[in-house]
């Protein structure tokens, strides 16, 4: 008789429990994919924060200009040292991040449904990006802060060495889309930012909650 029970398969209670462990695993997997997804926007803007960060720290205390380049064309995050001022032939590449993953952040420009940028205590633009002028991402679309002993923040200027460059911040948003049906959705859904300022190179950062559809109000 044992024999036989053995050979009739499964019983009904152990296929319930399996169905069970197996309903219960599928869950977890459903909730990590949507705490991966609430968080996206946050570790790809602490990702890029991190570079802003470290090229103003290195400026000031190794009295260098510090570039970070958003490469819009290879997805990346760029830290790089220009060394010797005046001489691009020995500008030094520090580290790189790939920005692009399967959670659909954007890290670009502002989404449609935000009333208003953040706010600062000086004007600060939103993130421009322009074909490189510099040798290491030429001809690339590429977003460009220049970070400075004294503190202050430049563009790219109008040559590979910087010349004609102007001070200036940058807004630079990071969010995920709003299904709103569209195949290329304008809106978004988490959005978070990062504000750069020219005049000391200080970074914040920055939440905006939805309101109905709407960013209403920056945190």
């Amino acid at each position: 008789m044992s024999k036989s029970r053995r050979e009739a398969g499964f019983s009904l209670v152990e296929l319930l429990m399996v169905i069970a462990v197996i309903a219960i695993l599928a869950i977890f997997t459903v909730m990590s994919l949507g705490y991966e997804q609430a968080y996206a926007s946050d570790r790809r803007a602490m990702d890029v924060l991190d570079y802003l960060k470290e090229a103003r720290q290195r400026s000031i205390t190794q009295r260098e200009v510090m570039r970070v380049e958003i490469n819009r064309t290879t997805g990346t995050v760029s830290l790089i040292n220009e060394n010797t001022a005046g001489d691009v032939t020995d500008d030094e590449v520090l580290r790189t991040m790939n920005l692009v993953g399967s959670d659909g952040v954007v890290f670009d420009k502002a989404p449609q449904n935000i009333n208003a940028p953040p706010v600062e205590a000086a004007p600060v633009p939103e993130i421009n990006f322009a074909l490189s002028v510099h040798p290491l991402s030429a001809p690339d679309n590429v977003a460009t802060l220049r970070f400075h002993s004294d503190g202050t923040v430049t563009d790219a200027g109008t040559n590979a060495v910087g010349d004609n460059a102007n001070i200036t911040g940058a807004t630079i948003y990071f969010w995920t889309a709003l299904d709103d049906g569209s195949s290329t959705p304008t809106n978004g859904d988490i959005i978070r930012a990062i504000t750069v300022l020219g005049s000391s190179g200080n970074t914040n950062y920055l939440k905006c909650p939805l309101a109905g559809s709407s960013c209403a109000n920056w945190k």
